[in-house]
């Protein structure tokens, strides 16, 4: 499973605590003591003694770090987590009895190996009645006794101080508990000599680190919150959002729940996890947020994953949705326009086209219109449909600028993503009920907009029904004029619509002027640089 391979190397790094180790077997971990333990702690092994008649015959000592001594002295064999007989007393231990440090497996979780250091023996013990041993499920393991025939005993010691041998490795096991401690295996009616002044027999753990085989994987409660839904804005995901889940384990506990996007991990929790404890993991986590900015993400569809590992590795089943992620406002819209309804009036009728390839659709528009020459006050903005298109009567005479944003299903619009045309208002707005003209011929009256989007100049003239009216527009950068371009077309329908083609440096830096003339009517409009607003 794609996210199972960074929390398993976190969790294995965990492990290093344990030195030495040996390479682990997928679906294990392993718990460390006393000198192969950080700051030589011991939270795993614990002391025992099966002589509840006369339980002072056994004699526990914990003295974790092991501070090295001389081999095969008293430090020795009291040192690290040992077990000794007592000194001093008047009658020996019974038959049977035993004590020592033992090491038990969590439920679902079976011991496969050790690695160790350890100083077992015995003396003035001339029947072999004390047995000193390393035990799995309270058998001996092989060479892990310390017997034979010799009267006075023997010294085994496996990485003990003072000697030149390294820690010992066994593999192989399939056991629920370790001990090493000290029995006394006399006969019915004898007993184990315990020493006056010097121990009859220690067993002596100097550093442990167990290895412990778990393969049930953890398990994963179903997850909640605004990241696991449809998509709280509008069925889209934007913003910061959150998932709570909870994960549990039977074992070594859980070590981490991690949140993948794509196969790629964005949020994770890791438990609090100590490798000096049989369970090293907590077995549930209770409720966990996960939270994810899903800024982090592009816009589109991303598929989610959830998943647990355990302190072994183990990756629980694979919670998976799909959400649709849409933080973008939309872009401009296209090819803006402002048609008086009157000629000369103040009432004008918007269009425009929306984007396409949007993710989100858009949803409508806000519009708003300002004095062209940057002088006075804006109008509070307006809605309007999407694709409009949109009635507004300005303010009054004089040339005003719109801007027309979009707004999209998920809530996102931006004042800066708008497009923009320029419109003029005359002075004396006709009326329904306008005086009998006068006998001197008035002039034709023309009006004019133009709007510069990327490279392409747009000029719209309204006016009389017929006529042609010729366009000319001059860019100038300073004092150098770089273009001059003029062209004529026929008013249809009284109304009429020319582009011009613009270089990359004249639409981001040109002043550009524009004049419409028809008869001998003549109107301008000068376009600031990287402005699509107009002044006269």
């Amino acid at each position: 499973m794609r996210v199972a391979g960074v929390a398993i190397t976190a969790v294995l790094a965990a492990a290093v605590w344990a030195f030495p180790v040996t390479a682990l077997a997928a679906g294990s971990y392993q718990v460390s003591a006393c000198n192969f333990a950080p700051e030589g702690t011991n939270n795993s092994w614990v002391w025992s003694n099966t002589d509840t008649a006369q339980p002072s015959h056994y004699a526990e000592h914990a003295s974790c770090p092991y501070q090295p001594g001389a081999s095969g002295g008293k430090a020795d064999q009291e040192g690290g987590l040992s077990t000794t007989d007592a000194l001093g007393l008047a009658n020996g231990a019974e038959p049977g009895t035993s004590a020592g440090w033992s090491f038990s497996a969590p439920a679902g979780t079976t011991i496969t190996g050790i690695t160790y250091e350890r100083y077992i023996g015995h003396s003035l013990d001339p029947d072999n009645y004390w047995s000193p041993a390393l035990r799995a499920d309270g058998t001996i393991l092989p060479g892990e006794t310390c017997l034979d025939t010799v009267e006075n005993g023997e010294n085994c010691s496996v990485g003990a101080p003072g000697t030149v041998d390294g820690p010992a490795t066994i593999t192989g096991l399939a056991a629920h508990e370790l001990s090493l401690g000290i029995r006394c295996q006399a006969p019915t009616g004898q007993e184990c000599i315990t020493g006056a002044t010097q121990h009859a027999v220690w067993a002596a753990m100097y550093g442990a680190t167990v290895t412990l085989s778990d393969t049930t994987p953890p398990t994963l409660s179903a997850p909640t919150g605004a990241l696991w839904g449809p998509g709280e804005a509008g069925g889209f995901h934007k913003g910061p959002e959150s998932i709570k889940v909870s994960a549990q384990d039977v074992g070594g506990g859980v070590a981490t729940i991690l949140l993948s996007a794509d196969g790629h991990p964005v949020a994770s929790y890791a438990a609090a996890c100590n490798f000096t404890l049989a369970q090293p993991c907590p077995s549930s986590t209770g409720p966990q947020t996960l939270s994810l900015p899903t800024t982090q993400l592009s816009d589109g569809k991303h598929t989610l994953e959830l998943a647990a590992i355990d302190a072994a590795g183990n990756p629980s089943s694979t919670a998976t949705t799909q959400i649709t992620v849409e933080n973008t406002p939309p872009p401009p819209p296209l090819a803006l326009a402002a048609t008086p309804t009157q000629a000369g009036g103040s009432t004008f009728t918007l269009t425009w086209s929306d984007p396409p390839g949007q993710i989100a659709p858009i949803t409508g528009a806000l519009y708003e219109v300002c004095p062209a020459r940057g002088q006075g006050t804006c109008t509070a903005p307006s809605s309007a449909p999407p694709a409009g298109p949109a009635n507004l009567t300005l303010p009054g005479p004089g040339e005003w600028s719109i801007a027309l944003w979009l707004t999209n299903a998920a809530g996102n619009t931006n004042r800066a993503n708008a497009a923009y045309a320029t419109v003029a208002v005359p002075t004396t707005i006709p009326t329904a009920h306008e005086s009998k003209p006068s006998k001197t011929p008035v002039p034709p009256r023309i009006y004019l907009t133009a709007t510069v989007r990327g490279q392409v100049l747009a000029v719209h003239v309204t006016g009389p029904p017929n006529g042609k009216v010729r366009v000319n527009v001059t860019g100038t950068i300073g004092r150098n004029t770089i273009l001059f371009a003029r062209k004529t077309a026929a008013l249809n329908h009284g109304r009429l619509s020319v582009t011009f083609r613009l270089g990359r440096r004249t639409a981001a830096h040109a002043l550009l002027r524009v004049r419409a003339s028809l008869n001998g009517t003549m109107v301008a409009r000068t376009l600031r640089p990287n402005r699509h607003s107009s002044t006269p």
